[in-house]
């Protein structure tokens, strides 16, 4: 079947959702037009560009181009399923169709970036009824993309930015003091990106300094690919290692040397799931953001812990952000449940 066909197929079993004239799915906005939405977990290529080699350092301004397509998830439009973690089917076999495609989507997904314009994610936003955005950076070593994201927060007032230090940067504290006379909401950890555990002995270094300016922690948290996946051969050697590096089991040993920090756990601890909850439970600073969870799993969350730790984010460019605003909607009973996750929480945390 055509990947067009799957996607109209897609939106007749799955009325919330419309497909836009460039081929992405956005939510049914009747839905969703009396909330506030605050999405916590963006990416614009400006906040990520230091990250590519100079060939790739280039934002390409094509509204036509469908996100979707270009990014990791799903794999392929046949893998594509609501209800799990990513929204996507995981192969394990490589030598298939969707196998050997997933690895390739495994190294070209992030190439979807450079279409993550300013402009871009203002006309998703629009499109999706969200109101304002955290757009995240993550820098490699000595590298800074922040005085480039300043500016664009400070031209956009629907935009807020989290800033991004490498544990292994040459002068930590001096990094800091320029972010905290910036306009940052919070500060952003990328282990899997970095290919750095979050236990390492610098990243705890850097999360004890962060702790100390008060504001919020956000960190990709959980293992990256299930483990019938991970114990195949479609993932590369090195792709196993990066997803091993933030696991909710190594974070539950650094919680403890933040005792005072508000630390989020981005993707809802990925296929970490189960743990999350009980983290959660253990440490009442620790939030989560449930970009990439099927609403069942958020609906989890809310039976045993509620409502007011758990922030809406989508992972802009990587996951479509219909797919995340559907599954709280379906997740959700009642409107404040809906109120907190959409941006209640979201308000608290970052003092908006």
């Amino acid at each position: 079947m055509g990947k067009m066909y799957i996607k109209q197929q897609i939106v007749q079993e799955n009325p919330e959702l419309v497909l836009s004239e460039n081929g992405d799915f956005i939510i049914d906005k009747s839905l969703v037009d009396k909330y506030e939405i605050i999405d916590v977990h963006c990416h614009l290529f400006k906040g990520l560009a230091h990250l590519f080699p100079a060939i790739f350092q280039k934002e390409k301004n094509n509204t036509a181009v469908s996100l979707l397509d270009k990014s990791c998830f799903p794999f392929s439009m046949d893998l594509f399923n609501l209800d799990k973690i990513s929204y996507t089917e995981y192969p394990t076999k490589l030598l298939s169709g969707n196998g050997i495609r997933t690895r390739i989507k495994l190294f070209t997904g992030a190439l979807v970036l450079n279409y993550a314009t300013v402009e871009r994610l203002i006309m998703d936003m629009d499109a999706n009824g969200i109101s304002k955005a955290v757009v995240q950076q993550i820098n490699p070593p000595n590298k800074s993309c922040a005085g480039e994201m300043d500016e664009i927060v400070k031209g956009n007032s629907r935009l807020y930015t989290f800033g991004s230090i490498h544990p292994y940067d040459d002068d930590i504290l001096s990094q800091i003091d320029i972010y905290m006379k910036m306009d940052i909401k919070g500060w952003k950890l990328n282990p899997h990106i970095w290919g750095i555990s979050i236990d390492d002995k610098k990243t705890i270094a850097l999360l004890k300094e962060l702790e100390k300016t008060s504001l919020p922690i956000m960190s990709c948290s959980g293992t990256g690919l299930p483990s019938d996946v991970r114990n195949s051969n479609v993932p590369t050697k090195q792709t196993k290692k990066e997803v091993m590096t933030q696991t909710l089991a190594k974070f539950e040993k650094v919680l403890a040397y933040i005792p005072d920090a508000t630390v989020i756990l981005a993707h809802g601890g990925s296929f970490d799931f189960p743990y999350i909850i009980d983290i959660l439970k253990k440490y009442p600073n620790t939030y989560t953001d449930i970009s990439l969870q099927p609403s069942e799993n958020i609906k989890q969350i809310i039976g045993e812990v509620g409502s007011d730790r758990i922030l809406f984010g989508t992972d802009y460019p990587f996951l479509n952000q219909a797919f995340s605003m559907l599954s709280v909607l379906r997740a959700t009973t009642d409107e404040e449940e809906r109120k907190n996750i959409f941006s209640d929480n979201a308000k608290k945390i970052l003092h908006l």
